[in-house]
């Protein structure tokens, strides 16, 4: 099997209007070490937990220079006197009136740890996990000694179904959000790079046969896009890279996966499609560097190129997210570097006001009005989410309150923001609490 290496998730920031990342989410569990970023756009191993690195600094934000980029122009809006605005200008007020309204009182959830000397007890679940899109929320607990298990809770707080149907050596789930219901990837150890996926209706029953992958990513219209490697007796060949789509129901859109070729060794995946059925694959390998792949909205495939412009790239961990233009952009590590127009070959500069914003996560917000930007890596709930216009100009950063730390963030198919769950300390003699706060549909429909 193809060495890998290993990525996950953490935080994110919203950006209004300029194109989605995978709305999945990965969390780590107790006990399976460091977690990575969140999200299904992430390239690199699910087969071994090694967070991803810290990528190096980001491009000097604020010049305001256009970069010759495609659709959306990326050097901001012009000023009254001709020149490009800065990157990181303000969205006018009356603009981010409708992107980023003021949030409300959260929705609380709450559940009580169980303490026990007979190996029956219950702790508080780690991460946060994207909404249906219908709402319902995941609320992540753990059993001692037993799988990890995930409460079903709708927008009202009610608690609405369970499911543990996951590997006791389970160290991550990669949950992606559909319209009703959810698909989760179970990637634990001793997987070999072969998980199973399985999707869930909203209150926790299973709807659809499980397959499996050695990676998934969220597509338009809430379908899940599998990559699998598989390894083949065949000279020149390590393993066999396959593509296939599964819809919203779990069905797949084609009976058989499309083959994408042999490689000897693997190191990082990443796939995206935008809303116009374009589907872009990326693949690093140790001989001859980075592949790429244009397939459509089915998966099939429709053009395979070597771009020059990646060829001294690293083989780690690589996300690619659409933009709300139609282009994707490719983040290497922390830092977004590039971009590309469907269908072509040869990749650009990144736009700047993404350039300027490493280690974040892109989504599509507001009926793809806006993005939201969520941070890989963030020590507090009050600036998680930064909200921008299509133009990348801000509209500021949400404030979710909550207890100092470490806080892992979420934002659901219908636009809910869901934090993770914290830990009360209810006395001396009592259990402690394990409190999820979520803000139903705060965001507007995300997604293409």
């Amino acid at each position: 099997m193809a060495g890998w290496r290993g990525v996950t998730s953490v935080c994110l920031c919203l950006l209004a209007a300029c194109g989605t990342g995978g709305g999945g989410s990965t969390a780590r569990l107790p006990g399976a070490g460091d977690g990575g970023e969140s999200g299904a756009t992430d390239g690199g191993s699910p087969g071994s937990p090694v967070p991803p690195g810290d990528g190096g600094p980001a491009s000097d934000g604020g010049t305001g220079v256009p970069d010759g980029g495609g659709p959306g122009g990326d050097g901001g809006t012009p000023s009254p006197d001709g020149g490009p605005v800065s990157c990181t200008s303000p969205a006018p007020a009356d603009v981010c009136q409708m992107l980023n309204p003021p949030l409300g009182a959260p929705v609380v959830h709450r559940e009580s740890e169980v303490v026990s000397q007979m190996g029956d007890g219950v702790s508080c679940g780690t991460g946060a996990y994207p909404a249906s899109g219908t709402g319902v929320v995941l609320h992540p607990m753990q059993p001692e000694g037993r799988p990890p298990r995930l409460d079903f809770v709708d927008r009202s707080g009610s608690q609405v179904g369970s499911t543990d149907e996951f590997s006791i050596a389970t160290f991550e789930l990669d949950v992606i959000p559909q319209t009703n219901g959810f698909a989760i990837f179970d990637l634990y150890q001793g997987g070999l790079g072969d998980y199973p996926l399985k999707f869930y209706d909203d209150h926790a029953r299973e709807r659809a046969q499980a397959t499996h992958g050695t990676r998934t990513f969220e597509l338009p219209d809430a379908s899940v896009g599998v990559l699998r490697f598989e390894e083949v007796l065949l000279p020149d060949c390590g393993d066999q890279l396959s593509a296939q789509r599964f819809g919203d129901t779990g069905a797949p859109a084609l009976p058989d996966p499309t083959d994408l070729g042999c490689f000897s060794q693997m190191e990082a995946t990443a796939m995206a499609g935008n809303g116009a059925g374009k589907v872009l694959v990326l693949v690093s390998h140790t001989v001859t560097g980075w592949d790429a792949y244009w397939l459509d909205t089915d998966l099939r495939l429709l053009q395979k190129f070597t771009p020059a412009e990646l060829a001294a790239e690293p083989d780690g961990p690589v996300t690619v997210s659409a933009l709300l233009d139609g282009t994707f952009a490719v983040r290497f590590g922390s830092v977004w570097k590039y971009r590309i127009q469907p269908g072509a070959t040869t990749f650009e500069p990144a736009p700047c006001w993404l350039a300027e914003r490493p280690a974040t996560r892109v989504t599509a917000i507001q009926f793809r009005g806006a993005y939201a930007v969520t941070h890989l890596q963030n020590e507090s709930s009050d600036r998680t989410i930064e909200v921008l216009t299509s133009e990348g100009q801000s509209c500021g950063d949400l404030s979710l309150g909550g207890p100092t730390g470490h806080c892992d963030v979420a934002i659901g198919r219908d636009g809910t923001i869901t934090r993770s769950a914290y830990t009360v300390d209810a006395g001396a003699g009592n259990p402690a609490e394990c409190v999820l706060q979520f803000w139903p549909g705060a965001l507007g429909p995300t997604g293409f």
